[in-house]
């Protein structure tokens, strides 16, 4: 590859995990909270199944 599509997947690839970081932390903060609250993941898959 050329160097200027080297630079530009890096920038492709670090726009993309920035993006996505917040989201990540959101998820893992609600797991957190579910597991603290007992929720066992059954229980989630059965409840988003029969909404």
């Amino acid at each position: 590859m050329t160097p200027a599509l080297l630079i530009a997947r890096g920038c492709i690839i670090h726009w993309v995990n920035a993006w996505i970081a917040p989201v990540e932390y959101v998820f893992d903060m609600i797991d957190s909270e579910l597991e603290r609250r007992g929720v066992a993941p059954d229980e989630i898959d059965r409840l988003t199944h029969t909404a």
